[in-house]
């Protein structure tokens, strides 16, 4: 296979070309694809999937000596551009996804990395590349899609200073926080890191990127994060909320990723606001509601509303409620008027009971596959499995590694 193949081959992978046939392969795809692997990476990178193996199986399916194999692979791994996992006391190593994946971990790294801010200045610039083509090609493939791979959880201030409503478990971060027992901090954030060496950093905060159960460990055990308290864990957290942040996680009951997001960097967050993919994330279980009469046309909710929903006509505040996503920012900020607070969103859907699901609902909707009984059951039964098995990756069933 020429050298071209192989890295064509490679960035159908990225793209899950077996899954979505028709998906597009662009010039800015190769080229990251290029910029980050060499051909005999490359190589072996085409022997792996998203599922791991052992490094003689790689070797055996990308047809070389296993002591060629074994160090490239050991390297990837170092460097974490693969996902290097020991089960059954052998290595085994999968490819990562190029986001959430490798562009998460080139970001983290690179901050312990100061001698190759060139390198990352030039991924930071590719990948920008690959971002802004695919959600151009994206965007009207989106239409109709129920998508929903995150969701905003609204901070705790909005649901204690609104009465009459009744928010679920999976509504209350601290909740979600204390059915969780491993927590950990990453002192960068990926998409803020990204944008500054694109010159367009916004200044906030670094250290609110955090994880827990499985993923936390994960991060851990890579270098990448460290380990904090559950206390120290909420205290992160509600001085990102003080920032402006807003509270995004998993579309899962019990999530282990666990982001504290502006619209100006986050790559989620930029998909809605500026490409406006709308069911991208699953807006929280509320919006907003402005009483008219206690209104005092202050504007802070205005200036603090990271979707720009809300805006003032007549010296009243008006909520776009197609724009809003039920963060909550703006209800603390009316404490003086006391004119908004939140109502439950029409239509809420709830979250995926786990992983399982989670995959297959989504996988379901972008290949457009029609919610037949057969699917319905093959997925209820992946499921149960999942929920009887004694290995969980988040919530409280969740058993940390021994110290």
């Amino acid at each position: 296979m020429s050298g071209l193949k192989i890295y064509r081959s490679l960035a159908e992978k990225f793209v899950f070309k077996s899954m979505f046939p028709n998906v597009l392969v662009t010039d800015s795809l190769l080229a990251l694809v290029k910029f980050l692997f060499d051909e005999q990476e490359a190589k072996v990178l085409n022997a792996l999937s998203f599922a791991p193996k052992p490094a003689k199986t790689v070797a055996r399916y990308a047809n070389l000596p296993l002591e060629t194999v074994r160090p490239i692979l050991e390297d990837l791994g170092d460097r974490f551009m693969i996902l290097r996992l020991t089960m059954a006391g052998v290595p085994v190593y999968n490819l990562l996804p190029l986001a959430p994946g490798i562009f998460e971990s080139q970001m983290i790294r690179s901050k312990n990395d100061g001698e190759n801010a060139s390198y990352y200045r030039e991924f930071a610039r590719l990948f920008e590349d690959v971002y802004h083509e695919y959600m151009l090609y994206f965007k009207d493939k989106a239409k109709g899609k129920d998508l929903r791979f995150g969701r905003i959880v609204p901070i705790e201030k909005s649901l204690e200073a609104t009465t009459g409503i009744m928010p679920l478990a999976t509504d209350r971060y601290s909740e979600i926080v204390e059915r969780n027992r491993s927590f950990s901090l990453v002192d960068v954030c990926a998409c803020r890191t990204h944008q500054e060496y694109l010159g367009q950093g916004c200044g906030r905060a670094m250290h609110a990127c955090s994880a827990m159960g499985w993923l936390a460990d994960l991060a851990i055990d890579k270098g990448i994060a460290r380990r904090v308290s559950r206390e120290e864990f909420l205290e992160a957290k509600a001085a990102a909320v003080e920032a402006g942040l807003v509270n995004m996680v998993d579309n899962l009951e019990d999530p282990m990723q666990v982001c504290s997001c502006c619209t100006c960097c986050c790559g989620v967050m930029r998909i809605l606001k500026e490409y406006n993919i709308p069911t991208i994330i699953a807006k929280s279980h509320f919006e907003a509601s402005v009483d008219a009469e206690k209104c005092i046309g202050c504007s802070q909710c205005v200036e603090i509303c990271p979707m720009e929903a809300v805006s003032l006509a007549d010296n009243k505040a008006v909520i776009d409620h197609s724009r809003c996503i039920g963060c909550g920012l703006c209800v603390p900020k009316c404490s003086k008027a006391k004119a908004i607070s939140l109502k439950e969103r029409y239509g809420h859907k709830p979250p995926s009971k786990d992983v399982l699901a989670y995959a297959a609902e989504r996988i379901e909707e972008l290949k457009g596959i029609q919610k037949s009984l057969l699917p319905r059951l093959t997925l209820g039964a992946g499921s149960l499995l999942y929920q009887l098995s004694p290995k969980q990756l988040t919530g409280p069933r969740y058993k940390p590694p021994k110290s």
